[in-house]
């Protein structure tokens, strides 16, 4: 024996080979399916390593298809052949002003579309508006256009209007003023606000350890769990081993063969800001109290001096107010302060569900989670993991933030002040001039497309490209010409990967557009309008045009748009562009989605960002066996399951029970843990040889 291959799993037996036979020139050892290198990765350099051996075509064919070659040289010409044509596929077609050199060249191959490798399995959202932030019925209600935007209490408004806010007023001529603000009638009236959320009561995190999260981190960790629910892929419950070799529970994590290879991105403009503005806020007030304490206690004593004895007993009785106020209120430094300041949403949801992959954060600010999937891409196709999740959030409209945020926006003269919601939100009207302000929560599932195969499950559609750039332009306006090239490349990238063409696809595609409808001006709208002629020419009218933020307001550094697009893909339902009524004649006639259903197979999203930043996706819905898509009030993974029984035996292998049984609970999918009910079903049970009405022990460590 010469050559030993091993089947795995990982490569245990290929190292012990080598460390016995490592020495022999003659011995080859290989392995067929490393999980890290992945299954179609091993078993490949296992194949080439057995031609390479002299394997799989015997002497006499590969001499006569070489011209007498040696079987080495000739699979050096294969090799240098496959990389020709690699290459050739990759740089795309030859310039038409040279004429290829027929002598020379291999003949071009034949036309085939290359499956993609990345897809997205799962997807959710917080979104605003509603009782419950986080809602099963959200992608219902943003589908069908559900206003979503609401009055701001009139506090916040004079807090506002207390900022001394000097407000940018931008003329129909580009020219520009500044106004004073002081009176709350001037501020922003509309945002899209919170609804009821508790992390530790809806999604089970522990109650000391929702403490060392801030706002932000809570929100992403929850949208996160939600679309791992979606996604169809579930937690086990772990244990861990006492001093004294009992278990005890120990959470809700990834099954072991799921770990190492996830990831976690964490995307947000304005991560830990309510902590920061609120222990600011504290510590001034107590700073405040205090001197005015010792004021008081001067006045008293100079009271004293005077032998005012009504005086003195009234600055007795405030000083003793204040007093008790201030122990009731005290403001104590958090040793927790770091951990909820900084941003670590991406460890600190790692930590919750056991992912060991790669992880880390970004701050693209509006183009954040855009710019994560392309990320999510990049690592898979890297094989640095098989799946990413995708956690987003930001809530700048919350209580002691959204003055400040508000503010900022009113002063750059962005925001809208108007009372009505049909007279704000106006994406893509000529009568548009000004933000609303929102908040929301986003997450995505992104996997290697054999991983989602692997469990039977369809993806809900496949990343064709993506795009991340810089137009190096200016803080808040868009570069107009560099955003349509870059749009101009995705497509091109595409065609040459996909095997599409744009002018085909056009009429099959939904762009979910970034508009935020500031003035006219340096805003959203123009740029993505010229970008899309640009690409797509005269079929760009067939492009149906969506547009979320009409509903929400600008949730920051939240995909919001990047989770609806992958749902309307699925559910082929579109929202609708809200409040539109008069055409701006500089952006001409456009598809503008009127809402309902759509024949869309295809998405591109475009998020930008303060500060010129760009990023885009390109995305393909992948149909099943039918080409009915569910609605959007019935989505789950399980109405993605083309193989339950692959389903089922791949949860019994990673779940390590033979006949698994899922379970929902507190937003989580779970395996149903026997393990811990047969315990407590023991402990229900009276015991055999215990008197009737005797008391039973609760169960125990060892029990568990």
């Amino acid at each position: 024996a010469r050559v030993f291959v091993e089947v795995g799993p990982k490569r245990a037996l290929t190292g012990f080979v080598q460390d016995v036979l490592g020495d022999r020139d003659e011995a080859r050892w290989l392995f067929t399916n490393h999980p890290k290198m992945g299954d179609r990765g091993s078993f490949n350099r296992c194949l080439w390593g057995l031609y390479a051996a002299g394997h799989g075509l015997a002497r006499d064919a590969v001499e006569n298809a070489s011209g007498g070659l040696p079987p080495y040289d000739a699979l050096g010409r294969i090799f240098a052949d496959a990389i020709e044509r690699g290459m050739a596929l990759l740089s795309g077609p030859a310039s038409p002003t040279s004429a290829p050199d027929t002598a020379q060249q291999a003949p071009d191959p034949a036309p085939a579309r290359p499956p993609a490798t990345v897809v997205v399995t799962g997807a959710a959202l917080g979104l605003p508006g509603a009782p419950r932030l986080f809602d099963d019925a959200n992608v219902a209600r943003i589908l069908h256009g559900s206003t979503l935007l609401e009055a701001i209490p009139g506090d916040i408004r004079d807090a506002m209007a207390g900022m001394g806010i000097n407000r940018l007023v931008k003329g129909a001529d580009g020219t520009a003023s500044f106004r004073s603000i002081d009176d709350p009638a001037d501020v922003i009236k509309l945002a899209g606000r919170a609804g009821a959320f508790d992390l530790a009561e809806e999604f089970g995190i522990r109650p000391e350890r929702v403490q060392a999260l801030n706002r932000t981190t809570q929100l992403a960790m929850a949208a996160g769990l939600d679309a791992l629910r979606d996604a169809g892929l579930p937690l086990v419950q772990r244990y861990r081993t006492t001093s004294k070799g009992t278990q005890l529970p120990d959470g809700w994590r990834l099954p072991d063969a799921l770990r190492d290879d996830t990831g976690i991105i964490f995307a947000s403009a304005f991560p830990g800001l309510d902590v920061a503005l609120k222990d600011a806020r504290r510590k001034a007030l107590q700073d405040a109290r205090t001197e005015h304490l010792e004021s008081l206690r001067e006045l008293r004593s100079e009271a004293m001096g005077a032998g005012d004895e009504a005086r003195v007993a009234d600055l007795s009785e405030r000083i003793a107010r204040l007093t008790e106020r201030m122990e009731a209120e005290r403001f104590e430094f958090d040793r927790r302060y770091l951990f909820q300041l900084l941003s670590m949403g991406h460890s600190q949801f790692a930590e919750e569900i056991g992912a060991r992959g790669p992880n880390t954060q970004i701050n693209s600010a509006c183009a954040s989670t855009t710019q994560a999937l392309g990320l999510a891409q990049d690592w898979i196709r890297a094989g640095r993991c098989r799946r990413v999740v995708i956690i987003a959030a930001d809530d700048v409209t919350e209580d002691g933030v959204l003055e400040w945020i508000g503010s900022g926006f009113l002063a750059t003269g962005a925001a809208a002040t108007d009372e009505a919601v049909e007279d704000a939100a106006l994406p893509f009207d000529r009568r548009r001039h000004g933000m609303l302000i929102g908040m929301g929560a986003a997450a995505l599932v992104v996997e290697h497309e054999e991983a989602a195969a692997e469990r039977g499950l369809r993806p809900i559609c496949r990343v064709l490209a993506t795009a991340t750039a810089n137009s190096a332009f200016h803080g808040t306006r868009l570069d107009v010409d560099h955003i349509a090239g870059v749009m101009d490349d995705l497509v091109t990238a595409a065609e040459r990967r996909g095997g599409i063409d744009r002018a085909a696809l056009a009429p099959q595609l939904v762009f979910m557009s970034h508009e935020t409808y500031t003035p006219a001006r340096g805003g959203s709208a123009a740029a993505e309008v010229h970008a899309l002629r640009r690409v797509f020419g005269d079929a760009a009218d067939t492009v149906v045009i969506a547009n979320t933020k009409g509903f929400t307001g600008h949730p920051m550094g939240v995909g919001v748009e990047d989770v609806v697009v992958v749902k309307a893909l699925e559910t082929g339902v579109v929202p609708p562009v809200p409040n539109f009524r008069e055409v701006d004649p500089e952006l001409g006639l456009l598809n503008l989605s009127k809402g309902g259903e759509y024949p869309v197979r295809y998405a591109l999203r475009l998020g930008a960002g303060f500060g010129s930043q760009v990023s885009m996706s390109l995305l393909a819905w992948i149909p099943g066996t039918s080409e009915a898509r569910p609605a959007p009030d019935a989505l789950g993974f399980d109405t993605r399951l083309d193989d339950r029984r692959r389903f089922e035996g791949w949860l019994a292998e990673v779940s390590g029970d033979p006949d698994p049984e899922l379970e929902v609970q507190q937003h989580r999918l779970r395996v149903v843990d026997r393990r811990m009910a047969a315990a407590v079903a023991a402990s229900a049970a009276p015991a055999e040889s215990a008197p009737a009405g005797s008391p039973v022990d609760a169960p125990t460590e060892a029990a568990l």
